[in-house]
């Protein structure tokens, strides 16, 4: 009885739709901001309880015109959505390259807002790079909470992520 009413509720579960970014050069680095668009069904899901993990991934790319495109750097994010109406709380924790920052909110509103808004993030120095092409990409990976390890083993079938979104912006050139 219990293990039907976790399918269907995972099953049922919604994610992002989309992602826009804004690339910034300064005098001598490479800035990025994102914001991560949610759907309806992503909001309501996180209102009524249901956690979520973001896995946020933002590359530099170097465009080549024969051979494979060149990854240059990468800087990853990841963002655990915790919702407790009950208390009316909810928590973002947030997981940089070497540090973790927790932040609680008494609305979802500000806490979604906080969650789904990546604030600007220096990718490279503009100076180290050579001349060329570059692009950034971002990947999106959108997660149900996980589950328990005795559940996780019982319900393998269940996917591991929701929804992953990779956007990319135009190609500008550097330095």
């Amino acid at each position: 009885m219990i293990t039907g009413f976790i399918i269907i509720s995972t099953s049922i579960a919604y994610s992002i739709e989309n992602v826009k970014m804004e690339v910034q050069k300064s005098s001598n680095s490479l800035l990025v901001k994102a914001t991560i668009v949610p759907s309806q069904e992503f909001i309501e899901d996180f209102k009524s309880g249901l956690g979520k993990n973001l896995s946020i991934l933002i590359e530099l790319f170097r465009r080549w015109s024969i051979i494979p495109d060149e990854f240059i750097k990468g800087y990853f994010i990841q963002k655990t959505l915790i919702s407790d109406p009950i208390k009316d709380e909810y928590i973002i924790k947030t997981l940089y390259e070497d540090r973790v920052v927790e932040k609680r909110f008494k609305s979802w509103q500000q806490a979604l807002n906080c969650a789904l808004n990546i604030d600007t993030v220096k990718i490279s120095d503009i100076n180290n790079l050579e001349e060329g092409k570059y692009y950034i990409k971002i990947t999106v990976e959108s997660n149900i909470k996980k589950l328990p390890s005795v559940l996780e083993h019982i319900l393998f079938f269940i996917p591991t992520y929701e929804k992953k979104i990779t956007k990319e912006s135009e190609i500008f050139k550097l330095p």
